[in-house]
Protein backbone atom coordinates (compact mmCIF):
# COMPACT_ATOMS: atom_id res chain seq x y z
CA UNK A 1 0.00 0.00 0.00
CA UNK A 2 3.06 2.28 -0.17
CA UNK A 3 1.79 3.82 -3.37
CA UNK A 4 -1.22 5.12 -1.45
CA UNK A 5 0.97 7.09 1.01
CA UNK A 6 0.10 10.64 -0.03
CA UNK A 7 3.00 12.21 1.85
CA UNK A 8 5.57 10.00 0.09
CA UNK A 9 4.45 10.68 -3.46
CA UNK A 10 7.13 12.23 -5.69
CA UNK A 11 5.11 14.98 -7.37
CA UNK A 12 7.90 15.94 -9.73
CA UNK A 13 7.74 12.45 -11.23
CA UNK A 14 3.92 12.53 -11.37
CA UNK A 15 3.89 15.87 -13.23
CA UNK A 16 6.65 14.73 -15.60
CA UNK A 17 4.84 11.53 -16.59
CA UNK A 18 1.57 13.40 -17.19
CA UNK A 19 3.30 16.18 -19.14
CA UNK A 20 5.20 13.70 -21.33
CA UNK A 21 1.92 12.09 -22.36
CA UNK A 22 0.38 15.51 -22.98
CA UNK A 23 3.29 16.37 -25.29
CA UNK A 24 2.66 13.19 -27.27
CA UNK A 25 -1.02 14.16 -27.66
CA UNK A 26 0.00 17.64 -28.80
CA UNK A 27 2.49 16.34 -31.37
CA UNK A 28 0.08 13.71 -32.72
CA UNK A 29 -2.64 16.36 -33.14
CA UNK A 30 -0.27 18.83 -34.80
CA UNK A 31 0.77 16.19 -37.33
CA UNK A 32 -2.84 15.21 -38.10
CA UNK A 33 -2.62 11.75 -36.51
CA UNK A 34 -5.97 12.12 -34.79
CA UNK A 35 -6.55 8.42 -34.14
CA UNK A 36 -3.24 8.22 -32.28
CA UNK A 37 -4.06 11.43 -30.38
CA UNK A 38 -7.44 10.02 -29.37
CA UNK A 39 -5.85 6.81 -28.09
CA UNK A 40 -3.32 8.80 -26.07
CA UNK A 41 -6.09 10.99 -24.66
CA UNK A 42 -7.95 7.89 -23.56
CA UNK A 43 -4.77 6.56 -21.94
CA UNK A 44 -4.18 9.81 -20.06
CA UNK A 45 -7.79 10.25 -18.95
CA UNK A 46 -7.71 6.77 -17.40
CA UNK A 47 -4.21 6.91 -15.93
CA UNK A 48 -3.23 6.60 -12.28
CA UNK A 49 -0.86 9.57 -12.45
CA UNK A 50 -3.40 11.92 -14.05
CA UNK A 51 -5.86 10.98 -11.29
CA UNK A 52 -3.27 11.73 -8.61
CA UNK A 53 -2.51 15.10 -10.16
CA UNK A 54 -6.20 15.95 -10.50
CA UNK A 55 -6.83 15.26 -6.82
CA UNK A 56 -3.82 17.36 -5.83
CA UNK A 57 -5.05 20.21 -8.04
CA UNK A 58 -8.56 20.42 -6.58
CA UNK A 59 -7.70 19.60 -2.95
CA UNK A 60 -4.38 21.38 -2.49
CA UNK A 61 -3.73 23.99 -5.18
CA UNK A 62 -7.07 25.51 -6.22
CA UNK A 63 -8.54 28.48 -4.32
CA UNK A 64 -11.82 26.65 -3.75
CA UNK A 65 -10.17 23.58 -2.21
CA UNK A 66 -12.01 24.09 1.10
CA UNK A 67 -15.43 24.61 -0.50
CA UNK A 68 -17.77 21.61 -0.45
CA UNK A 69 -20.51 20.84 -2.96
CA UNK A 70 -24.05 19.61 -2.33
CA UNK A 71 -22.70 16.49 -0.60
CA UNK A 72 -20.87 18.68 1.97
CA UNK A 73 -17.76 16.54 1.58
CA UNK A 74 -14.36 18.17 2.11
CA UNK A 75 -11.07 16.48 1.28
CA UNK A 76 -8.52 18.15 3.51
CA UNK A 77 -6.30 15.40 4.91
CA UNK A 78 -3.83 12.97 3.29
CA UNK A 79 -6.08 10.05 4.24
CA UNK A 80 -9.12 11.63 2.58
CA UNK A 81 -7.08 12.52 -0.50
CA UNK A 82 -5.94 8.92 -0.84
CA UNK A 83 -9.54 7.76 -0.43
CA UNK A 84 -10.66 10.15 -3.19
CA UNK A 85 -7.98 8.83 -5.55
CA UNK A 86 -9.13 5.26 -4.95
CA UNK A 87 -12.80 6.24 -5.36
CA UNK A 88 -12.03 7.97 -8.66
CA UNK A 89 -10.02 5.04 -10.00
CA UNK A 90 -12.84 2.65 -9.11
CA UNK A 91 -15.31 4.95 -10.92
CA UNK A 92 -13.06 5.29 -13.98
CA UNK A 93 -12.47 1.56 -14.22
CA UNK A 94 -16.22 0.98 -14.05
CA UNK A 95 -16.55 3.16 -17.14
CA UNK A 96 -16.88 6.87 -17.87
CA UNK A 97 -20.21 6.23 -19.59
CA UNK A 98 -21.63 5.00 -16.27
CA UNK A 99 -20.39 7.96 -14.24
CA UNK A 100 -23.03 10.51 -13.27
CA UNK A 101 -21.99 13.76 -11.56
CA UNK A 102 -24.05 15.24 -8.75
CA UNK A 103 -25.92 18.55 -9.20
CA UNK A 104 -23.83 21.68 -8.70
CA UNK A 105 -24.35 23.79 -5.59
CA UNK A 106 -25.72 27.22 -6.56
CA UNK A 107 -24.42 30.31 -4.80
CA UNK A 108 -24.40 33.99 -5.74
CA UNK A 109 -21.38 36.28 -5.51
CA UNK A 110 -21.54 40.10 -5.71
CA UNK A 111 -20.35 41.87 -8.88
CA UNK A 112 -18.72 45.30 -9.08
CA UNK A 113 -21.97 46.83 -10.37
CA UNK A 114 -23.92 45.64 -7.33
CA UNK A 115 -25.61 42.73 -9.09
CA UNK A 116 -25.11 39.07 -8.24
CA UNK A 117 -23.29 36.51 -10.36
CA UNK A 118 -24.58 32.91 -10.13
CA UNK A 119 -21.87 30.34 -9.47
CA UNK A 120 -22.19 26.55 -9.62
CA UNK A 121 -19.94 24.53 -7.30
CA UNK A 122 -19.59 20.83 -8.16
CA UNK A 123 -18.66 18.31 -5.49
CA UNK A 124 -14.96 17.81 -4.87
CA UNK A 125 -15.05 14.44 -6.67
CA UNK A 126 -16.77 15.94 -9.70
CA UNK A 127 -14.16 18.72 -9.77
CA UNK A 128 -11.39 16.12 -9.73
CA UNK A 129 -13.07 14.12 -12.51
CA UNK A 130 -13.33 17.32 -14.54
CA UNK A 131 -9.63 17.99 -13.92
CA UNK A 132 -8.68 14.54 -15.26
CA UNK A 133 -10.65 15.15 -18.45
CA UNK A 134 -9.18 18.65 -18.83
CA UNK A 135 -5.71 17.12 -18.60
CA UNK A 136 -6.51 14.89 -21.58
CA UNK A 137 -8.38 17.46 -23.69
CA UNK A 138 -6.10 20.46 -23.17
CA UNK A 139 -3.09 19.37 -25.27
CA UNK A 140 -5.41 18.38 -28.13
CA UNK A 141 -6.95 21.85 -28.31
CA UNK A 142 -3.67 23.64 -27.63
CA UNK A 143 -2.46 22.14 -30.91
CA UNK A 144 -5.47 23.64 -32.71
CA UNK A 145 -5.82 27.09 -31.13
CA UNK A 146 -4.61 30.21 -32.91
CA UNK A 147 -1.28 31.57 -31.65
CA UNK A 148 -2.95 34.95 -31.05
CA UNK A 149 -5.54 33.49 -28.64
CA UNK A 150 -4.56 34.14 -25.01
CA UNK A 151 -7.65 33.70 -22.83
CA UNK A 152 -7.82 30.80 -20.35
CA UNK A 153 -4.82 28.97 -21.81
CA UNK A 154 -1.89 27.48 -19.88
CA UNK A 155 1.13 29.77 -19.56
CA UNK A 156 -0.72 32.61 -21.36
CA UNK A 157 -2.49 35.70 -20.09
CA UNK A 158 -3.38 39.34 -20.66
CA UNK A 159 0.26 40.45 -20.54
CA UNK A 160 1.00 38.27 -23.57
CA UNK A 161 -1.87 39.94 -25.42
CA UNK A 162 -0.57 43.39 -24.44
CA UNK A 163 2.91 42.52 -25.72
CA UNK A 164 1.41 41.31 -29.01
CA UNK A 165 -0.60 44.52 -29.44
CA UNK A 166 2.38 46.71 -28.57
CA UNK A 167 4.54 44.88 -31.10
CA UNK A 168 1.91 45.31 -33.81
CA UNK A 169 1.49 49.04 -33.10
CA UNK A 170 5.23 49.65 -33.31
CA UNK A 171 5.22 48.36 -36.89
CA UNK A 172 2.17 50.19 -38.21
CA UNK A 173 -0.77 52.06 -36.73
CA UNK A 174 -3.86 49.88 -36.53
CA UNK A 175 -7.33 49.92 -35.07
CA UNK A 176 -7.90 48.13 -31.75
CA UNK A 177 -11.37 46.88 -30.84
CA UNK A 178 -12.13 46.40 -27.15
CA UNK A 179 -15.49 44.69 -26.78
CA UNK A 180 -17.45 42.77 -24.18
CA UNK A 181 -20.61 40.70 -24.60
CA UNK A 182 -23.18 41.58 -21.96
CA UNK A 183 -24.30 38.43 -20.12
CA UNK A 184 -22.23 36.34 -22.54
CA UNK A 185 -22.64 32.95 -20.92
CA UNK A 186 -26.39 33.41 -20.41
CA UNK A 187 -27.09 34.66 -23.93
CA UNK A 188 -24.64 32.88 -26.22
CA UNK A 189 -26.00 29.99 -28.29
CA UNK A 190 -24.56 26.89 -26.57
CA UNK A 191 -25.87 24.52 -29.25
CA UNK A 192 -24.04 26.49 -31.93
CA UNK A 193 -20.83 26.40 -29.90
CA UNK A 194 -21.16 22.64 -29.44
CA UNK A 195 -21.65 22.24 -33.19
CA UNK A 196 -18.27 23.89 -33.77
CA UNK A 197 -16.38 21.17 -31.92
CA UNK A 198 -14.47 19.17 -34.50
CA UNK A 199 -15.30 15.58 -35.32
CA UNK A 200 -12.28 13.98 -33.61
CA UNK A 201 -13.05 15.59 -30.26
CA UNK A 202 -16.69 14.51 -30.58
CA UNK A 203 -15.58 10.92 -31.17
CA UNK A 204 -13.46 11.06 -28.01
CA UNK A 205 -16.34 12.56 -26.03
CA UNK A 206 -18.78 9.95 -27.33
CA UNK A 207 -16.43 7.04 -26.57
CA UNK A 208 -15.20 8.26 -23.19
CA UNK A 209 -18.09 10.36 -21.84
CA UNK A 210 -15.69 13.21 -20.99
CA UNK A 211 -17.98 14.65 -18.31
CA UNK A 212 -20.13 16.30 -20.97
CA UNK A 213 -23.14 15.83 -18.70
CA UNK A 214 -21.65 18.02 -15.98
CA UNK A 215 -22.44 21.10 -18.05
CA UNK A 216 -26.11 20.12 -18.07
CA UNK A 217 -26.54 20.16 -14.31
Amino acid sequence: MAKWDWDKLVWGKVRRLVFNLQKRIYKATKSGRYSKARNLMYLLQNSYYATLLAVRTVTTENKGKRTAGVDRVKVNTPKRKMALVKDMLDTIHTGWDKYRPMPAKRIYIPKANGKLRPLGIPTIKDRAMQAVTKTALEPYYEAKFESCSYGFRPAMGCHDAIDKIAGALLKKQKWILDADIKGCFDNIDHKFLASQIDAEAKVFARENFCLCNIGDQ
